[in-house]
């Protein structure tokens, strides 16, 4: 599905270990935006869960066989394949109000392939409000955006499902999004 088994692997041995520790999380960041319908190259994968499970969390994820790497601040697999945790509560951006959404809302997650992933609407507030703060991030987060209207045929009624502080720069990527069409 993602083109890279082990990225997938990962994804799925995560999940187990923090579903039978009856942790709350979600895949988010690029592998998210895979599961919505955008498929790129992604080499991580990032997880939402709740700073408050943070120690059962490193339990759970070192008992599947993954190592915490303090240098770098996340999880490793034996491949070297990195896995990031960001915490519910914490900016969604540089600058940003947003926060990162609770994992444990069930209006904050969907599945898809049987993963607890991140809803359409909070991955695109969560790309907008990083990539507002970072020119570095800017280019990636919004080229994920735009393409993701794409592949979801989202218009600027879409706006309505995401918090009211992005849906302008929402709206404007979508009718720039039309723009650049064939």
């Amino acid at each position: 599905m993602l083109g890279q088994t082990s990225l997938w692997d990962a994804a799925r041995k995560c999940h187990a270990a923090l579903d039978e520790a009856a942790i709350p999380h979600a895949v988010i960041g690029g592998v998210a935006v895979c599961l919505h319908g955008y498929q790129r190259t992604t080499v991580d994968l990032d997880l939402l869960v709740r700073p408050e499970d943070s120690a059962d969390v490193k339990s759970a994820l070192e008992k599947a066989g993954f190592f915490w790497n303090a240098e770098q601040g996340e999880f490793h697999a034996v491949d070297g394949l990195a896995v990031q945790l960001l915490f519910a509560g914490s900016s969604a951006g540089r600058d940003s109000g947003m926060i990162l959404p609770d994992p444990s809302s069930p209006k904050t997650i969907v599945d898809i392939e049987g993963l607890p992933v991140i809803t359409l609407a909070k991955l695109i507030e969560m790309k907008i409000a990083c990539g507002a703060g970072s020119l570095r991030r800017n280019h990636k987060d919004f080229a994920d955006i735009v393409e993701l209207i794409a592949v979801n045929g989202l218009g600027k009624s879409f706006a309505r499902f995401v918090h009211k502080s992005v849906r302008s720069v929402f709206r404007d990527l979508v009718v720039r999004s039309r723009d650049d069409s064939p």
